[in-house]
């Protein structure tokens, strides 16, 4: 009866772009049922290959039937299962960049890091269509001109995405701290003055002790920017909202894939604020890359190699 219902009434999801079928698939993948997330999963595993499969063949490799193909076209709206092979063909003629490599797996663990790393590079650019670069400049401005920046960031991804941005900002010569305690975040937010900035980060936007930081913070006249998604409390709080929508995998072991839109999204603030500090971070990077020349560990990089200044010395712990 379900099923016959989601057939009646076509597909499940909002109208978006003919072209990006991947994306469709993406972002409509919590609503799938556990057939047609089977099919959407052995479809992620080769998308090139996909498009010269048969019904049968598809089906096969899921484990499915072929009327759980069908509904799954259906569900990110082909009529049917010849369209969806067209449209899967346009969206990767368009996108080979991102989802193609010239590699080809026949081992189980080969697929399975194509599938991770594909949907990795997918998340990327799906936040890169989405960006709000207004946003983002604000963003950069307020961060490159501050006296002081308090990142918060709460639970497994938020926290140690808020301690990979402090990573990112500190060496440009920035006062920088990160929080992922509760009362930590407010009582931080509390000593912040007009100068200063608070950047939160939280996918869910419904973090409480998050939310109530940047309240604290800007009520103290502190500039507060949130990575986060639009229409949630934080969003609502913050003066600066960099808006991020990315569907988390219905398959719970699949890594949480906003990690990857959140992480691109702090490094290319980070980009745009070394600029803007132009010599001031320049100084500072320089600094941090003699001090990791000086125990033999710094990275050769194609333009710079400090490394011969230390040529001969042992490395250090």
């Amino acid at each position: 009866m379900q099923a016959r219902r989601h057939l009646e009434d076509g597909p499940r999801i909002d109208p978006v772009a003919p072209i990006d079928l991947v994306s469709r698939i993406q972002r409509v993948e919590g609503d799938l049922s556990p057939a047609e997330r089977r099919v959407a999963e052995a479809v992620a595993v080769d998308y090139q290959m996909t498009t010269r499969m048969t019904i049968a063949e598809l089906a096969r490799r899921a484990g499915v039937s072929q009327p759980s193909v069908t509904r799954f076209c259906r569900s990110v709206g082909c009529a049917s299962f010849g369209e969806f092979k067209v449209r899967l063909a346009t969206t990767l003629t368009v996108a080979a960049v991102y989802l193609r490599t010239d590699r080809v797996f026949d081992d189980d663990v080969g697929q399975l890091a194509q599938l991770v790393m594909l949907r990795a590079a997918n998340t990327i650019r799906n936040c890169l269509d989405q960006l709000d670069t207004a946003a983002v400049r604000r963003a950069i401005g307020a961060i490159a001109a501050c006296a002081r920046l308090d990142i918060y960031g709460q639970g497994g991804g938020s926290a140690s995405i808020g301690e990979d941005a402090k990573l990112r900002f500190f060496r440009l010569g920035i006062p920088v701290c990160a929080y992922c305690d509760g009362h930590q975040q407010r009582m931080s937010a509390a000593t912040l003055r007009p100068k200063d900035v608070a950047f939160a980060i939280s996918n869910s936007g419904r973090s409480k002790p998050v939310v109530d930081a940047v309240k604290i913070g800007r009520s103290y006249g502190a500039t507060t920017i949130a990575l986060t998604q639009p229409k949630t409390p934080l969003a609502e709080a913050a003066e600066i909202v960099i808006p991020v929508v990315v569907p988390e995998d219905a398959n719970a072991l699949m890594p949480t894939a906003s990690r990857y839109a959140h992480l691109a999204v702090i490094d290319t603030i980070a980009t745009g604020v070394a600029s803007e500090m132009g010599a001031r971070s320049r100084e500072s990077l320089r600094r941090v890359r003699y001090t990791l020349a000086s125990i033999g560990v710094a990275i050769p990089s194609p333009s710079s190699d400090p490394t011969p200044l230390m040529r001969g010395a042992k490395a250090l712990e």
